[in-house]
C-alpha cells in the first residue's frame, strides 16, 4: 500500500480534528456529563430542611474557636509550660500576636445590608421560598410572559443554592469576627482591669482601647447642679469621698478613667425633651417616697431650657408650690376628694429637696458614632457616663412604689451587685439562630482562649434562662440596679450589642435583654433577677358579665400596666405611668367588649381616671420551648409549637378566619384561658389580661397555676395617692407667685439655709 504525501496529510489532519474534538468534548461535554453525574443536590422540601440541619450543626456555638487560639498555643512546648507562664507574659503575647496577624483590626458596625449577618442562614427552605417568590413576581411583571406558566428550572434552583451558600459563608465570617471581638474584650478585661501594669502592658492597654472602644471620646461629661449656672468637669474624690478636683478630659485612656473614678450611689435617668414630662412626674413621685439618693439626668443637648427649669422646679419646690391650685389645675380633676396639700403628710411624705445634677454627654461619643446611639441605647451611655459607682437606672415613665433605697437594700442586690426584673411571660418565641448567635458570644467552650486565661465560663444559669430556652421576653429594663465597678466589663459588652444592627436588633426588644447578656458575655453570672415575673396590675374582674371567660374560675386582671412584685407580695414599681390608657381616648374602644356594655359616661370617667391598683396576677411560667444549649435539631420545638394548634383558642385567636356570616366572639363561655397573657385590641393593643389558672401544657396535670396578689387597704391608698401626684406632676406651669425656692435658693443652698434657721 502506497502512502502518498497527500494521504499522509489527510490522515494527519483527520487525527488533528479528532484530537481537538476529543479535547473539546473532554473540557466541555464530558465536564458537563461529569457534573451531571456528580450533581446529586436535591431541592425538595425535606432535602432543604436536612441541609438546614447540617448548617445548624456547622454554625453551632460549640464549634467556635478564637481565631488566635492555635497561633497562641503553638508558642508553648507543652501544657505545663503554658500553665507556668505568668498572666503578664500571656497577655503581652496574645495581644502582640493579634496585632501582627490582624493589622487592620478595628470595631465594625456591619451597618450596610450586604455586610450583615443573615438570620435565614439556618433556614435553607425559607431562603428558597423567598427567592422563588421574587423570581415569580419578576416573571409575572414581564409582559412577554402574559400567557405563560411560571416554572423553576434546575439551574434556577442551583443558582439559588449558590446564593444561599454565599449568605451562609458571609454570616459565618461575620459571626467569627463578632465572637473574636468579644473574646478580645474579655482578654482586655482580664489583662488590664484592676491590675498593676508595667510600661509595655500599659502601652497595649491604651492602644487596644482605641481599637475596641472607638466610640468613646476623650471628652468628659459636663455636670451642672440644679439651681446653678456653671458647668463642671468629672468629680475626682479623695479617700474620704470629698471632691478634690474636676476633669474635663479623660486622658489617654477613658476606660481606665471611668473605671477608677466612679463613686457613690444614685439614681440615673436618661432624658430628652420628649420624655421631660414623664421625668418631672417621676421626680415628684421620688419626693413623695422620701428619696434621698442623688439624681443625675443624663442628656445630649436635647432638653429645652424650659424643660430643664421645670425639672429643677419639680426637684426643689415646696409642697405648697408643687400643689398650688394654679400649678396642678390640669390634674385637679383626678380624685378631687384627695387634697394633696392637706393630706400628703398622712402618707409619711416629707418631700425632701432632690440633689439633682444635669449631665451633658453630647461630646462624649466620638464624632463617627455621634448618631449611633438613638432611643433606648442612650441608657447604656447613661450607665457608663454617670459618675456614680452604684446606680439605679430608671426609665422616665416608670413609677416606683417604694423608696428607691430599697432596691439597693434588697437581698438580690446585696448578694450580686445587681437587681434585675423579669418581663411578662408572653408566649412569643425566638429562633435557634438567635440563641445560638448569643451563645457564640458567651465564654462556654472548654477548648477556648478563655480557659487558658482562667476567664470564667457560663453555664446553666445562662443557658437555662427563659430567653435561651426559646422565649422572646425575659428581662424588663424599666428599673435596673447595677454596681458598675463590680460589673464594669458587663457594661462595656453592651456597646457592641447596641451598635451591631443585625442580628441583635431583630432578636431582642430594645435594650431589654442587654443587661444580663452583657454580663454573660463577660463570663460574669453573678447577677440576680426578682423572683416573680411581671404581673398585670389593676383591678380584678369581679363581675361575671365583664369577664372574657365568665365560666372559668381563673382570676383575671386586665391592664396596660405591668407591675413588679417582690418575694413578700409588695408592689415595687409599675411601667407606663398611672394613666388608664395613655395611647388613645375612650372613643376608639367604646365598641370593644367589655366597654361595649358600659354607659358612655362611665367609660369616659374610666378613661379620664388613673388606674386603680388593687390586685396583681403573675401568670404561670411557660415550659421550655427549646432545650438548653440551642440543639441544632429544631423538630422538638416545632412539634411543641405545633401542639398549640390542638389547644382551644383564646380571645385573641378565636376571631381569626371565622366562617362567613359568623358573629365574632366577645368572650368565651365554653372553656377557660389557654395562655397566661392574652392580648387585647383595647388601648391600641397595649391592653393585656392576665390569668392565674390556665390549661396545662403538660399531659400529667389539668392546669398550670400562677399567683394572685391582692393588696391591703393601706397599700391601695398609697397607690391612689401616688397616682394623684403622678397625674398632677407633669404640669408645665409654675405658680405666678414668687417661689419660695427662688427666695431661699435651690438644691443644697436651700437645705443649708433651713439648717441655719433651725
Amino acid at each position: 500500500m502506497r502512502f502518498t504525501l497527500k494521504k499522509i496529510f489527510f490522515v494527519f489532519l483527520t487525527l488533528l480534528i479528532i484530537s481537538i474534538g476529543y479535547l473539546l468534548l473532554q473540557s466541555v461535554d464530558l465536564q458537563r456529563i461529569r457534573e451531571l453525574l456528580h450533581d446529586s443536590e436535591k431541592f425538595d422540601l425535606e432535602s432543604l430542611k436536612q441541609a438546614s440541619l447540617e448548617i445548624r450543626k456547622e454554625i453551632h456555638y460549640t464549634n467556635y474557636l478564637f481565631s488566635g487560639y492555635d497561633n497562641f498555643t503553638q508558642q508553648f512546648s507543652d501544657e505545663e509550660t503554658l500553665k507556668q507562664t505568668s498572666l503578664n507574659d500571656k497577655c503581652k503575647l496574645v495581644f502582640t500576636q493579634w496585632k501582627e496577624s490582624h493589622p487592620d483590626f478595628e470595631f465594625k458596625t456591619f451597618e450596610p445590608e450586604y455586610e450583615r449577618y443573615d438570620k435565614s442562614s439556618d433556614r435553607k427552605e425559607l431562603f428558597f421560598k423567598e427567592r422563588i417568590n421574587q423570581l415569580r413576581k419578576r416573571f409575572e411583571k414581564d409582559s412577554n410572559n402574559k400567557n405563560k406558566q411560571f416554572t423553576l428550572s434546575r439551574q434556577d434552583n442551583k443558582t439559588i443554592s449558590q446564593e444561599y451558600m454565599e449568605h451562609v459563608n458571609r454570616s459565618k465570617n461575620v459571626l467569627q469576627f463578632m465572637a473574636d471581638f468579644v473574646s478580645m474584650m474579655r482578654l482586655y478585661g482580664k489583662c488590664f482591669f484592676g491590675r498593676e501594669l508595667d510600661d509595655e502592658l500599659k502601652s497595649i492597654y491604651n492602644e487596644f482601647r482605641g481599637k475596641l472602644f472607638p466610640f468613646i471620646s476623650s471628652q468628659a461629661p459636663k455636670f451642672r447642679k440644679s439651681g446653678e449656672t456653671e458647668e463642671f468637669g468629672w468629680p475626682i474624690y479623695d479617700n474620704e469621698n470629698n471632691i478634690i478636683d474636676r476633669k474635663t478630659e479623660f486622658g489617654d485612656n477613658p476606660i481606665e478613667f471611668l473605671q477608677k473614678n466612679s463613686k457613690g450611689k444614685g439614681i440615673v435617668i436618661s432624658v430628652s425633651t420628649r420624655y421631660a414630662k414623664d421625668a418631672m412626674r417621676l421626680i415628684k413621685i421620688l419626693r413623695a417616697l422620701n428619696n434621698r439618693l442623688p439624681i443625675q439626668i443624663i442628656y445630649k443637648n436635647d432638653i429645652t431650657k424650659k424643660n430643664i427649669e421645670l425639672l429643677e422646679f419639680a426637684a426643689v419646690a415646696t409642697p405648697e408650690e408643687l400643689f398650688d391650685p394654679e400649678t396642678i389645675r390640669d390634674g385637679a380633676k383626678f380624685m378631687p376628694e384627695l387634697n394633696l396639700l392637706e393630706h400628703y403628710k398622712n402618707y409619711g411624705s416629707e418631700f425632701p429637696i432632690q440633689d439633682l445634677t444635669f449631665v451633658n454627654i453630647a461630646g462624649c461619643v466620638s464624632r463617627p458614632y455621634r448618631f449611633s446611639f438613638p432611643g433606648y441605647s442612650n441608657k447604656i451611655l447613661a450607665m457608663l457616663y454617670s459618675s456614680f459607682e452604684e446606680i439605679i437606672l430608671f426609665d422616665a415613665d416608670v413609677v416606683p412604689t417604694v423608696n428607691p433605697q430599697e432596691f439597693f437594700d434588697s437581698k438580690y442586690y446585696k448578694s450580686s451587685g445587681t437587681y434585675f426584673f423579669q418581663d411578662r411571660s408572653l408566649r412569643d418565641f425566638n429562633d435557634f439562630i438567635e440563641t445560638n448567635f448569643f451563645s457564640t458570644l458567651f465564654p462556654s467552650n472548654e477548648k477556648s482562649i478563655e480557659t487558658i486565661f482562667d476567664i470564667p465560663r457560663v453555664g446553666e444559669k445562662t443557658f437555662n434562662n427563659k430567653y435561651m430556652t426559646g422565649w422572646r421576653h425575659y428581662q424588663e429594663a424599666g428599673v435596673v440596679a447595677y454596681n458598675k465597678m463590680q460589673h464594669f466589663l458587663g457594661i462595656l459588652m453592651m456597646f457592641p450589642l447596641a451598635l451591631w444592627s443585625e442580628p441583635v436588633q431583630s432578636s431582642i426588644w430594645g435594650d431589654k435583654e442587654m443587661y444580663w447578656l452583657g454580663l454573660s458575655m463577660a463570663g460574669d453570672e453573678n447577677y440576680e433577677f426578682n423572683k416573680y415575673a411581671a404581673a398585670s396590675v389593676g383591678e380584678k374582674t369581679t363581675k361575671q358579665k365583664y369577664k372574657y371567660y365568665p365560666n372559668s374560675d381563673s382570676n383575671e386582671v386586665c391592664s396596660t400596666h405591668p407591675g413588679h412584685i417582690d418575694d413578700n407580695g409588695r408592689l415595687l414599681w409599675i411601667n407606663s405611668g398611672f394613666s388608664y390608657c395613655k395611647k388613645n381616648g375612650y372613643f376608639r374602644d367604646k365598641g370593644k367588649f367589655p366597654f361595649s356594655t358600659f354607659e358612655l359616661n362611665d367609660l369616659v370617667e374610666l378613661y379620664n381616671s388613673p388606674i386603680k391598683i388593687r390586685a396583681g396576677i403573675v401568670p404561670p411560667d411557660l415550659p421550655n420551648q427549646r432545650e438548653p444549649g440551642s440543639p441544632p435539631d429544631t423538630k422538638p420545638e416545632m412539634e411543641f409549637r405545633k401542639s398549640w394548634k390542638s389547644r382551644k383558642k383564646d380571645t385573641d385567636e378565636i376571631n381569626e378566619k371565622l366562617p362567613e356570616g359568623q358573629e365574632p366572639y366577645d368572650f368565651i363561655s365554653e372553656w377557660g384561658p389557654q395562655k397566661g397573657w392574652v392580648k387585647n385590641g383595647i388601648c391600641s393593643g397595649y391592653y393585656y389580661c392576665a390569668y392565674d389558672k390556665i390549661t396545662s401544657y403538660s399531659s400529667e396535670k389539668e392546669f398550670d397555676t400562677g399567683t394572685l396578689f391582692e393588696f391591703d387597704t393601706k397599700s391601695c391608698e398609697l397607690y391612689d395617692y401616688l397616682s394623684k401626684i403622678w397625674h398632677t406632676g407633669g404640669s408645665k406651669m409654675k405658680p405666678k407667685v414668687k417661689l419660695e425656692t427662688e427666695k431661699l435658693g435651690t438644691g443644697s443652698d436651700k437645705e443649708q439655709q433651713k439648717m441655719q434657721q433651725q
